[in-house]
């Protein structure tokens, strides 16, 4: 396959990642021929790599560490490994090494809101003033201080703040529902809410008022409610003269904010970072494999109920300036998003890759961004040769990782080319495979997913998850000794990785496994279709239907003639095995409030499941959609 970028001499030797891997072949005397080479060296030698980073990015920390990694490789999974055991740290002071008072650390735009800057000297008075508050409210190291908040600055600072003095954060957004809320923050008992009980979006405004007072009476623990909209909230903040900052250092396997897990059906998992591993891991993702660098201005579209707010925060760490979108990515046109772009001077644009593809016919002039990056889900190849057609010269890199580790596993590389449709590289330090049936590593063929070394950022466990039932379960019941991710790929000698989709909702046709990426690439590629979801169905006859949901352009209608253009075209690309043996029009595909096509609970609901026991409504982004799915159920398909 011919590559659709190849990174320039110039670009390539400018980067972070060619810098580091100078660094580590003049520190441990190697050299490498190539990107493979220093992957694998990142491997054998994980405690070598993962001092190097500490040293390159000059990582400040109390204490001692007599090992790396401490860790019996015999053991089962690597829960309990344990990593720079005896240093302490903090987050938010690395993030405070940025520091310069006259530049700029946030750039903000909302769909209701003029664009603005907040300098570092703004930026360390906020956090200041927010950090007296909660020392005043007794909040301490081990706290857990929750939010129901939007992607804004006083979201940043109250982080911040909280993290400074070594208390646990946690965040949903406000688009929340209500039990949504209740089954994350009831798990982590927390003392302090931090809430916007009203907010814009898509322009209309949303109060969350009742959800304030339903929190109120679920949260045994709360001592303190803070509303960002009262009045009262900012005289008491401006009460508190700023003061020199303070950070509270702590260990390694601390915890730094707690996360969850979609909870399509069940109660969400509390998944707990350490501080260490997501400060060590968040510089390599961002500053290596990302190639964010000091003085560029960074963004990535999302909400803070997603780790990527988590992540993009990081950008801090590389000296960049954050930059924050708040409100609907469409706005008017888009032309809100994209003007903030344009002022703000973004050069490493990212958001999920629903959004892309979806703008592929859009005209953009006057905006030439360095890097762009796509996660969420696989980013068709048509939409990596429309990116690229608009932006000559960007460097697209697809993501691939989540939540479980905060960051990305699969990434960028400014060092090898771009081929459409694949992601670049296994990130350094990730022992990444493909493993069949059999636990054999493959490679061109499609294998599940596998990591054979524990990462620091890795959970330390899950919150009240005893005896870590749920966290062995969750990643080392499939394959011993491995932590089994769940997503199907396909390692690609000589080039990239293609990911081609969950492996909980592969496809089974006949025997043989289909990733959904597939499907969807080919129905993309259509100008009639907007977006799609496909599922497989067992019988109880034994024989299985794959179902195809399309939602088609505005006033275009599924027809005949279109049905066998997308069956001729899903024959014509992949095999007639790609053939649904169902197609049906739906005016909404159903997605988590994360981006995430909502597969697994339309494959309930066609295998005879009730819609409530299918999906909680409350972590969808588009609730009302999952309704007509089960009317086609119950119409046209039983």
């Amino acid at each position: 396959m011919a590559a659709l970028w190849t990174p320039s001499k110039q670009y390539a030797e400018s980067s972070t990642l060619y810098a580091f891997q100078k660094f580590v072949e003049q520190r441990y005397s190697v050299h490498f021929a190539d990107y493979q080479g220093f992957h694998a060296w990142s491997i054998e030698h994980i405690e070598s790599f993962w001092e190097a980073i500490l040293h390159f990015f000059n990582i400040s920390y109390s204490g001692t560490y007599n090992k790396v990694l401490s860790w019996n490789a015999n053991e089962k999974d690597f829960i309990g490994v344990r990593w720079f055991e005896g240093i302490e740290l903090s987050y938010a002071e690395h993030i405070f090494k940025s520091f310069d008072a006259n530049s700029i650390a946030i750039k903000f735009c909302s769909e209701y809101e003029a664009y603005k800057e907040i300098t570092w000297q703004e930026l360390e008075s906020k956090v200041s003033r927010i950090q007296q508050f909660l020392m005043d409210r007794g909040i301490r190291k081990g706290d857990r201080v929750v939010g129901v908040l939007n992607n804004r600055v006083d979201t940043v600072a109250i982080f911040l703040a909280v993290n400074s003095l070594g208390a646990i954060w946690s965040c949903c957004s406000p688009d929340f529902g209500d039990r949504a809320l209740a089954e994350r923050f009831e798990q982590i008992e927390p003392k302090l809410l931090f809430i916007e009980t009203s907010y814009q979006y898509n322009d209309k405004i949303f109060s969350k008022r009742d959800t304030l007072e339903m929190l109120k009476n679920s949260l045994k623990t709360l001592q303190e409610v803070v509303d960002l909209n009262d009045s009262m909230w900012n005289s008491s903040i401006e009460n508190y003269t700023p003061q020199p900052l303070t950070f509270v250092r702590v260990p390694f396997a601390h915890p730094i904010w707690i996360l969850y897990s979609s909870g399509t059906t069940g109660k969400p998992k509390a998944i707990t970072h350490s501080t260490g591993g997501n400060l060590l891991e968040h510089y390599k993702a961002l500053a290596i494999h990302q190639n964010v660098q000091k003085g560029e201005n960074f963004i990535w579209y999302t909400t803070t109920g997603w780790m990527m707010w988590n992540y993009a925060l990081s950008s801090l760490l590389c000296g960049a300036t954050l930059c924050m979108f708040d409100g609907i990515i469409n706005h008017n046109g888009h032309r809100t998003f994209w003007d903030f772009l344009k002022r703000a001077k973004v050069h490493h644009l990212g958001a999920g890759a629903v959004y892309f593809t979806s703008i592929e016919h859009l005209e953009i002039k006057d905006y030439q961004p360095k890097v762009i990056g796509s996660t969420g889900s696989p980013l068709p190849a048509s939409t990596f040769e429309a990116l690229q057609a608009k932006f000559p010269d960007v460097h697209i890199i697809s993501l691939s990782g989540g939540t479980d580790v905060c960051s990305a596993f699969l990434s960028g590389n400014s060092m090898l080319p771009v081929f459409a449709g694949q992601l670049q590289c296994k990130t350094l330090g990730a022992d990444i495979a493909a493993y069949n049936e059999e636990g054999h590593s493959v490679e061109n063929e499609v294998g599940e997913l596998v990591i054979r070394k524990p990462m620091p950022s890795m959970p330390v466990y899950f919150w009240n998850d005893e005896e870590n039932k749920k966290y062995r379960e969750s990643y080392f019941d499939k394959f011993p000794h491995v932590w089994a991710h769940g997503d199907w790929i396909k390692i690609i000698t000589g080039e990239g990785i293609i990911i081609y989709g969950r492996s909980d909702a592969t496809l089974n046709r006949g025997g043989v496994r289909i990733g959904t990426a597939e499907i969807y690439n080919g129905v993309h590629s259509l100008k009639e279709v907007k977006d799609a979801l496909v599922i497989t169905v067992d019988k109880v006859d034994g024989s299985s239907k794959m179902v195809l949901f399309v939602q088609l352009e505005k006033d275009v209608l599924l027809d005949e003639k279109l049905t066998v253009q997308i069956k001729n075209t899903l024959r014509t690309q992949y095999s007639p095995r790609h053939v649904p043996d169902l197609i049906f029009q739906v005016h909404d595909i159903p997605y988590t409030l994360s981006g995430k096509k909502l597969e697994l609970p339309v494959k309930k609901i066609f295998s005879g499941k009730s819609l409530e026991s299918s999906v909680s409504r409350d972590i969808m982004r588009n609730p009302d959609s999952i309704a007509e799915y089960f009317k086609i159920y119950k119409e046209k398909f039983l």
